[in-house]
């Protein structure tokens, strides 16, 4: 499993392929995305978002359209791709498999797990493939996620946390910024729980 990423929109949002050895799965496609996606993916296998913003999402469509591939989303923020409360997802779009927590999927003999996490969207999630984590805007490097926004909720935001700093060790990719640690960043999940 080998994982490429480059950043893309005004957000510098983290996009992802994780090339396996008969196709790529494709995290978090943001504005701009499908050029880089037609240059480097050979045989895309599946679309994944952490959540539904639409600087995660927003290529989706697009990518859709070429590929003719599924596009995985949390079951609680699949109305965002209809309704972006911000009102910069140009194309919204219809998700085609809504993923609920703990649900799994394999593809090329890898494990790719779905991980409710809410609090900065309803159905805010990780996706975690054997020791590695994409956090989406759920854990940065020495951040979280934002809890003020439509639909966000900083109760169960507090709650998350707690949640989190009890999983084993991940190497963390997250949906803006340098990639981390779960050990790295455990204290000051802690630390962001307690002031919450």
């Amino acid at each position: 499993m080998q994982i490429i990423s480059r950043a893309f929109g005004i957000y510098g949002t983290n996009c992802y392929v994780v090339v396996l050895s008969d196709g790529e799965i494709i995290i978090d496609p943001g504005d701009g995305a499908l050029e880089w996606i037609e240059r480097v993916c050979k045989n895309p296998l599946a679309v994944f978002c952490t959540h539904g913003h639409f600087d995660h999402v927003y290529d989706c469509d697009a990518i859709k359209a070429k590929f003719g591939v599924d596009i995985y989303i949390p079951k609680d923020d699949a109305f965002l791709c209809q309704n972006d409360p911000f009102g910069l997802l140009q194309a919204k779009f219809n998700p085609d498999i809504l993923v609920s927590d703990g649900e799994e999927f394999d593809f090329s003999g890898v494990k790719f797990a779905f991980c409710h996490f809410p609090g900065h969207t309803p159905g805010c999630s990780v996706i975690t493939a054997g020791d590695v984590m994409f956090s989406g805007d759920f854990i940065f490097k020495n951040s979280i996620g934002r809890y003020d926004f439509p639909f966000s909720d900083g109760k169960l935001m507090r709650q998350s946390l707690k949640r989190a700093v009890e999983l084993k060790n991940y190497k963390i990719y997250p949906g803006h910024g340098e990639p981390t640690s779960l050990d790295a960043e455990r204290n000051s999940l802690i630390r962001w729980a307690q002031a919450i």
